[in-house]
């Protein structure tokens, strides 16, 4: 939200926080491209701003929201747009030990897929063909499944005006 309000105050423009929903429950239950149709304030088009997971959204909404209002320009801070090969060191304590087993074992189980928000980013590069097969989001948002390409996603991407990509200086 301060990352909003320091982006409206210099660009003179409204700027919105989108909670993908009212509330955690509709973030939950509710699809985001749904979320955004509905809001009379994008009509016109609309600038996204992306931070590090939340890009992956931004570019889900670029290439998924069909019949949306227009997204005119996509920054974004440090996306994992190609995927990440670990989800970031959390610490040494349980939770960090149980999630490390998991990443190892079964990220691209069913039960994981659907639990584990970072696990649908995650890309192993010694586990290619099982990436491809099980991971529920980047294989689609990368149009990198033969059998399922779709040329709408790069028709969208590739009518932003402008498209600025910042990596962060660890990536």
């Amino acid at each position: 939200k301060r990352l909003t309000q320091q982006l409206t105050n210099w660009s003179n423009s409204e700027g919105y926080c989108i909670e993908i929903g009212n509330g955690s429950w509709d973030s939950w239950f509710i699809p985001l491209e749904e979320q955004v149709k509905k809001m009379k304030e994008l009509k016109n088009g609309y600038n996204i701003v992306g931070l590090s997971q939340g890009n992956l959204i931004g570019r889900g909404v670029v290439e998924y929201c069909e019949g949306g209002p227009p997204v005119k320009n996509f920054i974004s801070l440090g996306g994992p747009h190609a995927g990440t090969a670990s989800i970031p060191f959390c610490g040494s304590g349980p939770f960090c030990i149980l999630v490390d087993n998991l990443i190892k074992s079964e990220i691209y189980s069913d039960y994981i897929q659907a639990h584990l928000a970072p696990s649908v980013y995650l890309k192993l590069p010694n586990n290619i063909p099982a990436y491809l097969e099980k991971c529920r989001f980047l294989p689609k948002l990368n149009n990198e499944l033969p059998d399922e390409r779709n040329v709408t996603y790069k028709e969208r991407f590739s009518s932003l005006r402008n498209l600025v990509l910042i990596m962060f200086e660890q990536d």
